[in-house]
């Protein structure tokens, strides 16, 4: 089975690391890109003028892994298939 991160030696310096997914190198721009589809994705899913968080349950769940730098095992970012996220929760 193949991994769909892997992380090589990268050119620039002894500590400079890139990662791969499924053997891409990742650039700051497809993060952008993931980003960018992931706000859409949940703004349809939960429509903020609909009193749901839409992105910004994304956003939260962003600024949580940049803030300490891991990632979040908190359940409020657990949704659950047909669970809607309301605001007022």
């Amino acid at each position: 089975m193949t991994e769909r991160f892997k992380f090589v030696q990268g050119r620039k310096s002894e500590k400079d690391v890139i990662m791969l997914f499924n053997g891409v190198a990742v650039k700051f721009s497809d993060v952008a890109q993931m980003c960018l589809f992931f706000m859409k994705n949940e703004d349809t899913l939960y429509p903020p003028e609909q009193g749901f968080k839409g992105a910004e349950l994304f956003k939260s769940y962003i600024r949580e892994v940049l803030d300490k730098r891991e990632i979040p095992q908190d359940c409020k970012y657990d949704i659950s298939k047909n669970k809607l996220t309301k605001t007022n929760q």
